[in-house]
């Protein structure tokens, strides 16, 4: 009897090499980090946002103002809410402050804001530089606690948080970015659609 390449044996082993070779791509796909709809738009100066796979809720801190108005992020339930945490002393925070601007003049209303939190020394510090740099859209709030950090276990400034309008953290951007970008803009359609 002689072999040949289209035997029982030969069959059986190649049915056997594709089954391991797929259940090799099932184990690999199963580890990999699942994919969620932000993911779409971690591109170009959104680069470095990364999902919450499981999004804590937001602190309690209380953030107030020059002229002593307060506010608790809890107030923003209803919103989808682009959180920046910054300083005067800090040369990324000041550079990407007025893409914040923009961004809240583009799409700020009754379901989305941008809310900037001062860890500078005193509220007088982030007032006075809205003034001297003509941003407008946006209020200058400050955590006199300066609890904020801790509480969202920031690495470094500045750094993003972004909210769903259930009030969850559903996303965080450590570094600047652009906001008015193209794709920015779009993560924000995209979640206001949510």
């Amino acid at each position: 009897m002689t072999s040949s390449i289209f035997s029982l044996g030969n069959a059986i082993r190649a049915f056997l090499f594709v089954g391991l070779v797929g259940v090799v791509f099932v184990f690999v796909q199963s580890c990999q980090r699942p994919a969620t709809g932000l993911d779409a738009y971690a591109v170009d100066s959104l680069k470095k946002l990364t999902a919450r796979e499981a999004p804590p809720l937001p602190p309690k801190t209380i953030f107030t103002t020059v002229d002593d108005r307060t506010l608790n992020l809890e107030d923003l339930r209803g919103k989808v809410v682009v959180l920046n945490v910054w300083a005067t002393w800090c040369p990324p925070c000041i550079k990407e402050m007025p893409s914040l601007d923009r961004l809240q003049t583009l799409r700020g209303g009754a379901d989305f804001e941008v809310i900037t939190i001062s860890i500078d020394r005193t509220k007088y510090e982030p007032a006075k530089f809205f003034v001297d740099n003509d941003i407008q859209n946006l209020v200058p709030w400050h955590d006199g606690s300066y609890g904020i950090p801790g509480n969202l276990r920031l690495r470094g400034y500045p750094t993003t948080v972004i909210y769903s309008k259930q009030g969850r953290e559903i996303a965080i951007l450590e570094g600047e970015a652009e906001w008015d970008s193209p794709e920015a803009l779009a993560l924000v359609d995209y979640l206001r659609r949510r």
